[in-house]
């Protein structure tokens, strides 16, 4: 509940000093997403569930406004090994984006991304970071040494480990740092509230018309083009209400 009255106290306020507000997520599409029931046309036209509804994975990601979908924004990559939605591939993206949406709007319009709690969305920066449960003695030694935190040699692990989550250092998100520079806010939607996010719709939009219309890798890759992202507006007259939230 408190989390809930400070997100909205804080919209408010955001809105009243017209700001500009982008709600930001990011979601995955499977080459094999395909309707699961098929129904025939009068004329007796169908088509058979191809596949599983797995495969390939793509990774979308963009940012929308109460002017619809910002494109330079927008991001879709195949997810493998060594690229899938991770805090290096975020944080990347994230400085592009920064960047675009400041020189779109220039100082001193203020600027704001809502986003969720992802936990690429929420990575501490290296000299924030606790240590861990599952680091040796020597480990939780030297980071207590390099913080100039004095211990005696006698103390056990547990009680090294004691010591140094006693003396952790203030919470500070990559994000965070990186929305500083280009003079940027991060609003933080309250924990399991997705449903506040707006975005939600045009991704529930997008997968719908990607059901309807996949049949192969090549044509789903297609139906994910940025044109269509871009002119999508989300029904704008169904979800005037949850821009004015």
């Amino acid at each position: 509940m408190a989390q809930r009255a400070t997100y909205f106290q804080a919209l408010d306020h955001l809105r009243i000093n017209d700001a500009q507000i982008y709600y930001y997520d990011e979601t995955w599409c499977n080459a094999g997403e395909e309707k699961l029931f098929i129904w025939l046309s009068d004329r007796g036209e169908d088509r058979l569930r191809k596949s599983s509804g797995i495969g390939k994975r793509l990774a979308i990601s963009a940012m929308i406004s109460d002017h619809g979908v910002d494109k330079d924004t927008v991001n879709i990559f195949l997810c493998d090994e060594n690229h899938s939605m991770n805090s290096s591939s975020f944080i990347g993206w994230l400085r592009k984006a920064f960047a675009h949406l400041r020189h779109k709007h220039r100082e001193p319009t203020q600027i704001c991304i809502v986003l969720d709690n992802a936990r690429w969305h929420n990575e501490l920066c290296d000299d924030a970071k606790p240590p861990k449960r599952s680091w040796r003695k020597n480990q939780i030694e030297e980071w207590l040494k390099r913080r100039s935190i004095k211990y005696e040699s006698s103390l056990k692990k547990p009680q090294l480990l004691e010591l140094a989550i006693a003396n952790a250092p203030p919470k500070k998100f990559k994000t965070d740092a990186i929305a500083a520079e280009f003079n940027v806010q991060l609003l933080r939607l309250p924990i399991k509230h997705c449903t506040l996010n707006p975005i939600e719709l045009l991704w529930a939009k997008l997968k719908e018309h990607i059901r309807k219309y996949n049949t192969s890798f090549v044509s789903f890759w297609n139906l994910l083009n940025f044109d269509y992202l871009a002119i999508v507006r989300l029904r704008r007259l169904h979800i005037v209400s949850l821009f004015s939230l």
